[in-house]
């Protein structure tokens, strides 16, 4: 059965919600898919560290933090991105580190580590304190020492702004799929119910039409039965 039409309207009202606009930070941020990006240009080389470049990215933006790589597709953007966009330097700097407790690199925002782009290196390489580099000509993966990182700018990363914004948390979704089954509930039932009926008259038509066939009624029979009662 489909869906009553006041339980429709809710359902796209829900969804039109739900897809609202993306939206980045400001026109000077590039979209790509579900995120946004920034590159600050010549930042870096006033920062102690990495930790104040990350900082310089959520000052920019709620939410933003030193660039991570989830795949392929987002690696040759960045890479197309410097070369028609930004028209940046050689090198940047990625927000990934050598976790030594864990013995893998990771990144800063705490993405999972799906891809890597790395140069190939010597396998024994020391990778105490090191961090990673890209190389925007070809979009390859270096890694470097931390103290070591290029200090030309600071390419950011934050997701769309919509994902927070416009997306209805857990209760609401769960009062408006409530609400839709409850009128789906009730109209089925009315449905029922008003078929149920209609059947139920139909039969009782039937019934007295088929009872009125069998037992003909006239006033001869009526006069039959007197003569009948007089001659006994």
């Amino acid at each position: 059965m489909e869906l009553p039409f006041p339980a429709l309207l809710c359902l796209l009202g829900l969804l039109a919600t739900a897809s609202g606009e993306a939206e980045c930070p400001s026109s000077a941020w590039i979209p790509f898919r579900s995120s946004c990006y920034i590159f600050l240009q010549g930042t870096l080389e006033e920062l102690d560290n990495i930790d104040e470049a990350r900082n310089l990215c959520k000052d920019n933006a709620s939410g933003a933090d030193i660039i991570s790589i989830k795949n392929k597709e987002e690696n040759t953007f960045i890479q197309e991105t410097f070369k028609n966009h930004w028209q940046g330097p050689d090198y940047i700097s990625l927000g990934m580190f050598f976790d030594t407790d864990d013995n893998a690199f990771k990144w800063f925002d705490k993405s999972e580590m799906k891809f890597t782009n790395w140069i190939e290196e010597e396998s024994n390489e020391e990778l105490l304190n090191t961090c990673a580099s890209m190389y925007t000509k070809s979009g390859e993966w270096k890694k470097i020492s931390c103290e070591d990182l290029p200090r030309t700018g600071t390419l950011c990363k934050t997701a769309f702004a919509y994902e927070k914004k416009y997306l209805p948390d857990k209760t609401a979704l769960t009062t408006t799929l409530v609400i839709i089954f409850t009128i789906v509930v009730t109209v089925s039932a009315a449905l029922f119910w008003f078929l149920y009926k209609r059947n139920m008259s139909s039969g009782a038509l039937c019934i007295t039409h088929h009872s009125t066939a069998e037992m003909p009624y006239s006033d001869e029979t009526v006069l039959i039965d007197e003569e009948n009662e007089y001659t006994a």
